[in-house]
């Protein structure tokens, strides 16, 4: 039955003696490597791109303010502000702390607005634009109210972060929107769009 291993040739005992070893070496010490191998934080190449290159946006802004909110924080000032009459419908700003007027000054230039913003309330009209470095974009489709809503999260910039609102929820027509109002190329909606689907 094994006259196949008779015709092998002879291995020296010197090659034999440290197999043992390595099979005590592994069933010792094998769970261990492979728990902390797998631990290990992995970037894969895509990843490293994104994260080192960030896609700059800019969005024409008309719209009508709502809602102001000013939320002074230790270290920084966040203004929310809520629109209508248009697909932006909430811009969220973070600012270093400074007084009133300063802050008006420099939401109008973050919104690069020729006219000048006087001060953010209820009526206030905003039209301009928004330069903004994209991080991610995640749309939510749903089905029940027949809309989308985007949300842009950004990063190295005074947005942190808009929502847009979009009456389709279907994917293509819905595509095609956000690279028409964000001017990005297919390439860039691919690596940058989520989809959330809720019914």
């Amino acid at each position: 039955m094994f006259h196949w291993l008779l015709k092998l040739p002879a291995l020296p005992l010197k090659c034999l003696l440290p197999l043992p070893l390595l099979l005590i070496a592994f069933g010792l010490f094998g769970e261990q490597l492979t728990n902390r191998v797998l631990s290990l934080s992995f970037v894969g190449l895509d990843k490293l791109q994104a994260e080192n290159s960030y896609l700059q946006v800019q969005l024409p802004v008309k719209a009508t303010v709502i809602r102001a909110e000013i939320e002074r924080e230790s270290e920084f000032t966040e203004v929310e502000i809520e629109t209508t009459e248009s697909q932006l419908k909430k811009l969220t700003f973070a600012f270093p702390n400074v007084d009133t007027t300063t802050l008006q000054s420099i939401l109008a230039r973050e919104l690069n607005s020729a006219s000048g913003i006087k001060e953010i309330q209820s009526g206030t009209q905003l039209e301009g634009q928004v330069k903004f470095n994209v991080q991610g974009i995640l749309a939510n489709i749903d089905k029940k109210k027949r809309m989308t809503k985007v949300e842009i999260n950004t990063i190295d910039s005074a947005v942190k972060k808009l929502e847009l609102e979009f009456p389709t929820t279907d994917i293509q027509q819905l595509k095609d929107t956000i690279v028409r109002e964000l001017k990005l190329s297919r390439q860039e909606l691919r690596m940058l769009v989520s989809y959330r689907i809720s019914n």
